[in-house]
């Protein structure tokens, strides 16, 4: 990733200084090494400074609104849909022993540059286990974080249902499953 200065006296890059954070290399490693959590409310990105948390939407949303206060246009913050498995997570084999389906879509934020993802959500290198899985990605703004990435996921899941009528499940029921899904793999994140 780029390193640049924090140069900007907007909100989040005051708030990277006040940690004795410069640049915004180091700002991502910084929000990298943070836990990975939920915060109180995704669309609040300065709760992932405060609370010591994030998840991938809020670290990536965070940090792509840094990068934007300070004028780097080239940076984008990227919903990637990918199929989740136990082969991009391993924690998840018993989970798909008894399901009519190997994979789930999931949503995964993350930033590009130059045509390279990065992925900070955590220090685990989950990029390599899920970019031969990624199905589709679009390129979000960070105050779309907090309602338009749960649309663009739950509209490909029914998609996803719709294409595959074996599975016999509702959207409800696939979308529980799916939380099944993170709660086993939080300690592994993604």
């Amino acid at each position: 990733m780029r390193k640049f200065p924090l140069s900007s006296d907007s909100l989040y890059s005051k708030q990277f200084l006040e940690l004795g954070i410069t640049d915004f290399e180091s700002a991502c490693l910084y929000v990298q090494s943070l836990p990975y959590g939920r915060n109180a409310d995704r669309s609040d990105f300065s709760l992932v400074l405060s609370e010591g948390k994030g998840s991938c939407s809020s670290k990536h949303g965070l940090l792509a609104a840094l990068a934007e206060e300070n004028g780097l246009q080239d940076v984008e913050l990227i919903a990637g849909i990918f199929l989740m498995s136990d082969e991009t997570h391993p924690k998840l084999a018993p989970f798909f022993v008894d399901k009519p389906y190997t994979n789930i879509p999931e949503c995964h934020c993350y930033l590009r540059y130059k045509g390279e993802r990065f992925d900070y959500t955590d220090s685990s290198n989950g990029m390599e286990r899920i970019a031969s899985k990624i199905v589709r990605e679009q390129r979000i703004e960070p105050h779309q974080v907090g309602e338009w990435k749960p649309k663009i996921h739950q509209e490909y899941l029914k998609g996803w249902l719709k294409r595959n009528p074996q599975i016999n499940r509702t959207f409800d029921e696939i979308w529980k499953d799916r939380e099944m899904c993170i709660q086993l793999f939080t300690d592994e994140k993604i």
